[in-house]
């Protein structure tokens, strides 16, 4: 029996799909010295491989493998992270630190009132205490004047009485002496003596009497404007004292309204500072969180991967093992075929164009039988 070379160059067998890595094609032929009555066959692989029964089992795997490679390749990213809307919290945080807010306000305010209530009962009791020590003061000054003004009208009234009193004390002597020691003549002239001396007692009592209605009235007119001066003295004190009360405490009123503003001012920025440290711990937390679901999503991604590419890994094994078992087969054919049309070598087309006999569809049809 003759003998005879087989060269098969077994190519990937499903163009465009990823197999496990194939063994390096065999080097050229050599050039063979053997005379020029050698049979050379040629036989096309792919058409032979396609034609055997369990190559739709190879297409299933190839169509697995590239669905596999297009998920492992189009897996999807992690996703950007959502920004977090933080506006809900914020705002009830702020709701409940502004009633905070608005309560120590409150409460400042009522503190206000009752120092400034507490320093204006204080200042009126000052300003009465002054008051009453300035009335006594001018009552006991207006008291000593009028008793003075009064020691003094007294004095003028004695040396007036007296004056009126010299002044009538001869007149009157006189007719006297004149009705007891002269004699009188006729009881006429005695009823007109004793009509001139009561003449002269009336006139005398008369001015006496209205030399002490003029020092009366002097005196109560002196009263009465001393009276005036010290209750125009005593006005002008109280206006004085009010208009220094009304001063303080607007002044005492100004430096609580700095104090709240400052208070206010402190409170306002310990306001601003918590709401913001708030919204860090918003941030903060919302991080947290979005790190522990992109870590489970990670997780479970690189689980899906590795799944995936251990189904793909398996899937070429089993692909490679089923391609192996077909070129075995091929392999047998296209050597039966050989012995029977006598070749001594069977090229494939792929890697020779010279003429030769074309046994492909005779493997083929072995295939389909």
């Amino acid at each position: 029996m003759r003998t005879f070379l087989l060269i098969l160059a077994i190519p990937l067998l499903a163009s465009g799909c990823r197999s496990r890595q194939a063994s390096p094609p065999p080097p050229p032929p050599t050039e063979s010295r053997e005379p020029s009555s050698s049979r050379i066959g040629v036989v096309d692989i792919a058409a032979v491989a396609r034609a055997h029964p369990r190559w739709a089992e190879i297409e299933a795997l190839n169509k697995k493998i590239q669905q596999s490679e297009v998920e492992i390749a189009g897996a999807p990213q992690l996703p950007p992270p959502p920004a977090p809307d933080l506006r809900p919290a914020l705002d009830a945080e702020a709701l409940q630190l502004r009633a905070e807010f608005d309560k120590e306000l409150a409460a400042m305010q009522e503190d206000l009132r009752r120092q400034l209530e507490t320093f204006a009962a204080s200042l009126r009791e000052q300003q009465q205490a002054r008051f009453v020590a300035l009335q006594q003061q001018l009552n006991e000054e207006g008291k000593k004047a009028i008793e003075a003004q009064h020691a003094e009208l007294d004095k003028q009234l004695k040396a007036a009485e007296l004056a009126i009193m010299d002044e009538y004390k001869y007149p009157m002597l006189n007719l006297r002496l004149r009705a007891e020691v002269a004699g009188l003549s006729s009881e006429q002239e005695g009823r007109e003596v004793v009509r001139q001396i009561q003449a002269l007692q009336q006139e005398r009592e008369e001015r006496l009497r209205a030399k002490k209605e003029e020092i009366t009235k002097t005196a109560e007119e002196f009263g009465k404007a001393k009276e005036d001066e010290l209750n125009a003295r005593l006005k002008a004190a109280q206006d004085t004292l009010f208009e220094e009360g009304k001063q303080q405490l607007t002044v005492k009123e100004q430096q609580l309204q700095t104090q709240l503003k400052a208070a206010l001012a402190q409170r306002e920025k310990a306001f601003q500072e918590r709401l913001q440290e708030r919204r860090r711990e918003l941030i903060r937390t919302a991080e947290q969180q979005l790190r522990g679901r992109q870590g489970v999503y990670l997780n479970d991604l690189s689980a899906r991967t590795r799944q995936a590419q251990a189904e793909l890994l398996a899937l070429q094994e089993q692909r490679a093992r089923l391609e192996d078992g077909i070129m075995a087969e091929v392999k047998i054919e296209v050597a039966t075929i050989a012995q029977q049309e006598r070749l001594d070598v069977v090229l494939t087309r792929l890697i020779s164009s010279l003429g030769g006999i074309d046994i492909t569809q005779k493997v083929v049809q072995k295939f389909k039988r």
